[in-house]
Formats: C-alpha cells, sequence, structure tokens
C-alpha cells in the first residue's frame, strides 16, 4: 500500500504507554499504524528517519494573538493597562488593517511551527486575513474574532463583527485546517447585551467561544463593584458558558467560581509568561485540578510573552507550580506534557481529532532530535521535554499529515522574506512611535 509520511524507528511517546521506539505510518492526513518495521509494508513517498530523536503530538496553543508578531518588544516592563492604552493600541490604530494582520499573522504562525505548535486558537482581527496565512504554511488555527463593544479594525460596532464571523464559519466550513470562533474580549470591554449575542451565535454555529477573565485583581474588583459578583459568576449569570467555551488566564478565581467553570466544562488557557510579565498575578492551579477543570496552555501574544517557545512555558508553568504549592510532586513532567497536547485538544473540543498519537488521528506530530550535548544522557524523554530541551531541537513538524518544517527548515514559506518584511514594518512602527 502506498503511504504519504514513514516515520521509523523514533522513540515515540504514546499517551498511556511506555516510550518505545516505534514508527509511524501516515495516510490522508491521518495517523495509519504504529508498530516495528513498517517500511516492509508501506511504499512510503516519503520517508523520516527518526533515529535519535522523540516524536510527540504538536502543542496546542489555547489562547494567541498572532498578528501580534511585529509588536514583539514593543513596549515591555509596564502595567496591564498602561501598555495597552499609551503603547500597543494607538500602534494597532495606526497600522492595523487587512494587509498587515496577513503580514504578521504568516510571521506568527511560521514562528509557531518553529516551536512545535501544530495548532492554535487565536482571538484578533481580521480573521479571514490570519486564515489565509494559517493556510498558506499549513499550520491548524481555530481563528478567534475579537467582539468588543466599541468600533475596532474595519467593524462600526459588535452587530457587524457577528455577520462576519458567520460569514467566515460558511467560507472555511469545510477547510481541513480551519475553524472560527466568537471571542468576546472581555467583560469590561463586551456589554452584557454582546456577551449573550457572543454566546448566543457560537452555540447556533456550534463553535468555540473564547473570552479573557480574571486576568487581574482590577478586572476582579470591578466586576464586583459594578454587578455584585465576580467574573465567572457574572458570566454564569448570563448563561455564558452554555456551549464549548475557553477562558484565559483566569487567575483571580474563589472556590465557587472554579465549581462553576467545572460543572459547565470550561477549559482554562493558562499564559504563565504573560501574567509573570505584565505583573497581572500568579495562582497555584492544585485547585483548579482538584475541582476537575481542563487545563490547557497559552502563549498570549508576542506583545506580552515576547516569544513563541511552548517548552519553555511548559517549563516555566511545571517549576512555577511547584515553588506555589511547596511541593516538588505537583504538576510532573507527563502531567504536563499531555496538558500541552491532549489538554489543548480537549479544549478546542478536538480531542477526537489531536492532541495525542493514536491510530485514526491527523498527523500532527513534531520530531524532536536528543543526538546532541545538551539532551544526553537521557533517563526519561517526558523529563527532558520539561526540564532539558529546547526549540532549537525541534527539528521536523507534521500537519494535518503534510511535512511543514524539515530540520528545521519551514517547507512552505520562505524564512528570509519573513524576516525582512518584518524589519520593513519594524521601521514604519519606529517611525510613527517617534513622531507620537
Amino acid at each position: 500500500m502506498k503511504i504519504d509520511i514513514l516515520i521509523k524507528n523514533g522513540l515515540i511517546l504514546e499517551f498511556g504507554k511506555k516510550p518505545t521506539i516505534n514508527s509511524i505510518a501516515i495516510y490522508n492526513g491521518k495517523i495509519l499504524e504504529i508498530g516495528k518495521e513498517l517500511e516492509h509494508k508501506y511504499n512510503a513517498k516519503q520517508i523520516t528517519d527518526a533515529t535519535d530523536k522523540i516524536v510527540i503530538p504538536g502543542f496546542v496553543n489555547t489562547h494567541s494573538h498572532v498578528a501580534m508578531s511585529y509588536f514583539k518588544g514593543l513596549a515591555d516592563d509596564l502595567p496591564l493597562q498602561e501598555w495597552l492604552s499609551k503603547h500597543i493600541w494607538p500602534v494597532e490604530g495606526k497600522f492595523l488593517s487587512a494587509e498587515f494582520v496577513e503580514d504578521a499573522a504568516l510571521h506568527g504562525c511560521a514562528e509557531m511551527i518553529k516551536n512545535g505548535i501544530t495548532t492554535f486558537s487565536d482571538m484578533y482581527f481580521f480573521g479571514d486575513q490570519t486564515a489565509k496565512s494559517a493556510e498558506r504554511i499549513g499550520i491548524r488555527a481555530i481563528i478567534g474574532e475579537g467582539v468588543l463593544d466599541l468600533p475596532v479594525a474595519n467593524y462600526k460596532n459588535a452587530d457587524e463583527i457577528f455577520s462576519y464571523i458567520r460569514k467566515m464559519h460558511d467560507k472555511y466550513m469545510k477547510s481541513e485546517l480551519l475553524d472560527f470562533a466568537v471571542a468576546p474580549h472581555a467583560i469590561y470591554t463586551c456589554g452584557k447585551e454582546n456577551l449573550i449575542k457572543a454566546k448566543n451565535l457560537a452555540f447556533e454555529l456550534g463553535i468555540l467561544l473564547h473570552i479573557h477573565i480574571s486576568e487581574t485583581k482590577q478586572e476582579v474588583e470591578g466586576c464586583i463593584k459594578k454587578t455584585g459578583l465576580r467574573p465567572v459568576e457574572y458570566l454564569d449569570s448570563i448563561g455564558f458558558f452554555e456551549g464549548d467555551v475557553v477562558v484565559a488566564h483566569a487567575i483571580w478565581l474563589d472556590e465557587n467560581e472554579q465549581k462553576i467553570l467545572a460543572e459547565n466544562n470550561v477549559s482554562i488557557a493558562i499564559n504563565t509568561s504573560s501574567n509573570l510579565k505584565l505583573a497581572s498575578g500568579i495562582t497555584s492551579f492544585k485547585s483548579y485540578m482538584e475541582h476537575g477543570i481542563n487545563l490547557s496552555i497559552g502563549t498570549d501574544g508576542v506583545a506580552a510573552n515576547n516569544n513563541l517557545s511552548f517548552l519553555q512555558e511548559i517549563s516555566l508553568i511545571a517549576k512555577l507550580q511547584k515553588a506555589l504549592n511547596d511541593d516538588p510532586t505537583i504538576l510532573p513532567a507527563k502531567e504536563i506534557i499531555q496538558i500541552a497536547t491532549i489538554g489543548g485538544a480537549k479544549a478546542l473540543n478536538k480531542s477526537d481529532w489531536i492532541g495525542s498519537i493514536e491510530v485514526g488521528k491527523k498527523a500532527d506530530i513534531i520530531l524532536i532530535d536528543i543526538n546532541n550535548i545538551e539532551a544526553q544522557p537521557m533517563y526519561d524523554p517526558y523529563s527532558h521535554l520539561v526540564y532539558s530541551l529546547t526549540s532549537e531541537q525541534i527539528k521536523d513538524v507534521i500537519i494535518n499529515g503534510k511535512m511543514v518544517m524539515k530540520d528545521r527548515q519551514l517547507i512552505n514559506i520562505d524564512e528570509k522574506e519573513l524576516i525582512e518584511k518584518a524589519k520593513y514594518y519594524q521601521k514604519k512602527i519606529i517611525e510613527f512611535n517617534s513622531n507620537k
């Protein structure tokens, strides 16, 4: 039988099984078989030797703003509201356009692939342009169109955004890589009416609802002052959690809010690097896990995080949680890797398709080189992934059964062009800021 790709002799991490040197047959975008000596059974168009490589499911980034890629390092070491109002929003007001978003999203998608991210869930504007860039480079994405009460980008009001989301949902309904989502920005930028409209649209179309919640103490205090309820309680009171919902950040949750999220099967996208850098707060996730809340990992945008390294994010979360809980056994390496993969897939309601290496699932797979000084000796691959390895050791990336990065070279895009375009926008942004 002819197949598309054969990965041979890799150390394959199948959750629930002992890591084993095996081969993977990939056909028509899916994992066809996992086993020994498959090269004798199949005629592969492409054979990838994974000797001395760890083979794992691709990382699932459940909260990002991919088209903010050109704002990396634009404004650092500032409080969240000052960072937004004095630096990010003015530049967005000047530069946000369909062309800018398409270019910036392409750069961000490329950076994600270089970091082993095979699926991302986004929240921004001009989603059609982000979709085009994701398709061009070959990454899987759920594209959340940002909803706010005030005029944004090319939308005069939220009703225009809802119409746009419906149109984009129809346009990309048959795409193998792309879905659209409804992404109300936050409870302090969306009033009750638009939050309910957002929820109703997501439920009607059967798509994801994606929102920032409880990112700062000030947000919680403002919500209590205005509604008499904490943020999660407020959203629950208007029926917001009716469908599939991912809440980003969710740092400042009390016991009752955790119960509400657990009862409604709401997933949390953890954004530790961003929260630490902006001093939004840190919290222990032990209670969240004890309540049975599904946890996933987001990078946030690079304007807040400054990089899209998922391995770095994983390592930071694991070590910080140990310190916060005074417990070195919390979030062991295998568990945090599962949160980064199958946890993300569950959050996006795609665990039947992605998030683990299993026969019948989509072939979203990354290969990580361990034949180097930094990776040897190795006793436990999960430990190495969390505590030892870096993105530079991610060599090959397969998404939907297609090779999109080989030996750290992107296949569907010219990296030199991406770099030159980023420098072009950098000059324009510097010029704008100097004339403010």
